[in-house]
């Protein structure tokens, strides 16, 4: 049995934790430890002694665990059995991302959206043995794609938590989250390190680079809506009605066929209100929106004239050739 005198590293460059090939250890081998690695001696599925960058010579006495389990006596050329693992503890750069959309609620609408996303992050082993141990195992070598299959779902889980965890605080809507990409970093970091650290892993940097929705989406496109229509009431006031009740008053125009009873029913959110009512009422908001002294609708005003013609139109006494001819004029004149 031929005893190894030199043991060091010799893996290729992207082995995050490299197994030696031999167990057949001499007492008086000496170990060789590269900057930014740990190499831990192993016996019985064990972890003994772990040793820092350097050369360490096993016969000086300063593997004192190896020493006593082992019962060596010092200095002597006696060979024993043990696992080396060289693991590399410099900084690691992964990447991470979405294969397939995922499904997150929009909290503020109550609404589920499919989202990609994708970003990268800085890593380095901080507890080798508990890597060794939790992780890498029997194996004889654990690569970067290994360590990747391993985080990348533990990174996706949180996923959904911490970027709803962003649009809470900041109270916005899911869909603008793009707008803080860096408090989605830091949240991502926080919410992903406690997983990382059982695994004897510190997570260094992470950062969330893009979020991006299918903007086909029906779900997508109603909070978009919702957020376009608040963003005009908000700016244009009691206008807004006016402006609605012009929406309304086209749509009626362009309606073919004469199903305008149908389609105030529909207007009015399935309750049978027709568009005369409604037109009515919103009125009636707009004068209650703008005090008790505010004047009420004129005979002559285009919408009421509108409304009074919807009116006509849906109690047969005018035609819908004649309602669209009418309104045409009416809004003409505006």
């Amino acid at each position: 049995m031929a005893l190894i005198d030199i043991i060091k590293f010799e893996g290729e460059p992207g082995n995050i934790v490299w197994k030696f090939p031999s167990i057949d250890i001499s007492y008086a081998s000496q170990l060789v430890v590269n900057e930014s690695q740990e190499a831990i001696f192993f016996k019985e599925g064990r972890a003994l002694d772990v040793f820092g960058p350097g050369t360490h010579s096993l016969k000086t006495g300063n593997v004192p665990i190896i020493e006593k389990l082992v019962n060596l006596p010092f200095g002597g050329k006696t060979p024993f059995t043990a696992e080396v693992y060289f693991i590399n503890k410099s900084l690691l750069t992964l990447k991470w991302g979405t294969k397939t959309p995922i499904q997150v609620e929009d909290p503020n609408y109550k609404i589920a959206l499919e989202l990609r996303s994708y970003g990268s992050y800085n890593i380095k082993i901080n507890d080798s043995k508990t890597f060794v141990n939790t992780i890498v195992g029997t194996r004889g070598r654990f690569a970067n794609a290994d360590i990747d299959d391993l985080l990348k779902p533990m990174i996706l889980t949180r996923l959904g938590d911490f970027l709803s965890e962003v649009v809470l605080k900041n109270k916005v809507s899911l869909v603008q989250i793009s707008q803080y990409l860096d408090e989605a970093s830091s949240a991502g970091k926080t919410k992903v390190q406690p997983d990382f650290s059982k695994y004897g892993i510190e997570i260094i940097d992470f950062l969330v680079e893009s979020i991006n929705f299918d903007k086909d989406n029906p779900n997508f496109q109603k909070i978009q809506k919702v957020i376009t229509e608040k963003f005009e009431i908000d700016t244009l006031g009691n206008s807004y009605q006016q402006k609605r009740m012009l929406d309304i008053g086209e749509a009626a125009a362009k309606n073919e066929g004469g199903n305008s009873g149908t389609i105030g029913a529909g207007l009015g959110l399935g309750m049978g209100v027709n568009m005369g009512q409604m037109m009515g009422q919103m009125m009636g908001g707009m004068n209650q929106g703008a005090g008790n002294n505010a004047p009420a609708a004129q005979p002559n005003d285009p919408m009421a004239r509108i409304a009074k013609l919807k009116q006509m139109l849906d109690g047969g006494m005018i035609t819908q050739e004649e309602f669209d001819t009418k309104k045409k004029e009416i809004l003409s004149a505006i």
